[in-house]
């Protein structure tokens, strides 16, 4: 009985040892249980199970999610491996090449401006960025001049006219060097490449995916003199306690940066991303400060960030943006013409299905055209190495899951949706 016993407290002692693991680095990631906020612990167990399915079926190398309601955190898995080159486990400060997911905290930098009153929404871009004055349009084979000059709002929302790629016939050559950021070492070179290029469309008059929020951040230099890293850290990440959010990694932390990796369909399996890491400085995904796809951080890092969102700009005690902005940011700024196009085969798949957007974020405003377990109004967006994130003000559960699978072909985002929303035992209208 006394060696039951001693068993029995030994068990304890790892279970709460792992719990510290698994809340992490701060008091406030603490999981609660479930049934205190209106969800199963049964049923919400089947995330952890759909966490360890990918990890089974060698989807992924390893994976990080945290789920919180009202607040607070009441799930979270920590399985696998930092990589197929690296044992190491997955832990709850693991590093993340989070990409796209950088555009949310860019759009805040650039509100946190707007706030002070620093540009209006409806200003042209070129008043901070002269070297996009005149610029062309491809258009029906030929370049014809903008109709219009590209507003800030129109980069928020990317309806810029600028692009992430264009087709095989398209006449300007350099857009492969310019889709690499690491190939551009400044901001300054980066915009004047892309000054270079001409526009997919005249701003303004259709939707798509593109460089916009880079240039957002360009914006955001512009008008401060700092560059964006600098003025994210001292107005977003520091005030939150984001410390391991950042444009470059120091050496000091790069042990937990986990590998990247790709599906290879020939094999059927995971391969490596060559990554141009090394020992001699710090990484960086970029070669500049990109706002639209630069940033490395963790799970309780975009937690912390989207909790901010979550009570109207202000978390612990530190106020960012004010309620009504971000209310304002949270509301679909696409024409009807455009989101009502959005469903079906034929849909925007960087949009999604049934979505919208915002400023600097996407906005689900359709869930029955979407056809997964959803809430209107949900605000999401992820990175194309597989990490996602979601905010439902409407149940008031934040999900955030990371991997580092280049151009996923998975459903993670919607396995996860059903997964957390079939825990769910109170609901709200």
């Amino acid at each position: 009985m006394l060696i039951a016993k001693k068993k029995l407290a030994r068990l304890l002692w790892i279970v709460g040892l792992v719990m510290v693991q698994v809340t992490g680095v701060a008091e406030d990631l603490k999981l609660v249980k479930p049934e205190r906020v209106g969800m199963s612990s049964q049923r919400l167990a089947r995330v952890n199970q759909l966490a360890q399915r990918y990890i089974d079926e060698n989807r992924v190398s390893g994976i990080v999610t945290l789920i919180a309601r009202h607040g607070r955190p009441v799930q979270s898995s920590i399985l696998g491996q930092l990589g197929l080159d690296n044992d190491s486990p997955m832990q709850i400060d693991t590093l993340f090449r989070i990409y796209s997911m950088t555009k949310a905290m860019t759009a805040v930098g650039a509100l946190i401006l707007y706030e002070q009153g620093e540009f209006h929404l409806d200003d042209p871009v070129t008043k901070f960025v002269p070297e996009l004055s005149g610029m062309k349009v491809y258009e029906n084979g030929a370049l014809v001049n903008a109709r219009s000059p590209i507003t800030i709002h129109q980069l928020f929302t990317h309806m810029a006219g600028l692009s992430y790629g264009y087709a095989p016939d398209h006449p300007v050559g350099e857009f492969i060097e310019l889709v690499n950021p690491g190939t551009s070492t400044s901001s300054a070179e980066f915009i004047e490449r892309l000054a270079r290029l001409p526009l997919s469309y005249h701003p303004g008059e259709s939707w798509q995916y593109s460089f916009a929020t880079d240039v957002l951040g360009v914006v955001v230099e512009r008008i401060t003199g700092l560059s964006l890293g600098d003025f994210l850290r001292t107005r977003l990440f520091e005030p939150l306690g984001m410390h391991d959010t950042q444009f470059a990694v120091p050496l000091s932390k790069r042990h937990r940066l986990a590998s990247n990796h790709r599906w290879d369909g020939a094999s059927q399996g995971l391969k490596l991303v060559e990554d141009p890491a090394t020992d001699a400085g710090p990484y960086r995904v970029s070669g500049f400060d990109s706002g639209g796809a630069g940033l490395i951080s963790t799970a309780p890092d975009y937690l912390r960030f989207l909790e901010m969102l979550r009570k109207g700009g202000s978390h612990g005690g530190k106020r960012i943006l004010s309620p009504k902005l971000v209310k304002y940011m949270s509301q679909d700024h696409l024409p009807a013409t455009i989101t009502e196009a959005n469903i079906g085969p034929d849909h925007d798949r960087s949009l999604g299905l049934g979505g919208g957007h915002g400023l600097g974020i996407g906005v689900y405003i359709d869930p029955i055209g979407r056809g997964v377990l959803s809430s209107k109004g949900e605000l999401d967006w992820g990175g194309v190495a597989g990490t996602i994130y979601w905010l439902d003000p409407q149940e008031d559960v934040i999900v955030v899951a990371m991997i580092q699978l280049f151009s996923s072909p998975w459903r993670l985002r919607d396995d996860l949706s059903v997964a957390t929303y079939q825990a769910l035992t109170e609901i709200y209208e």
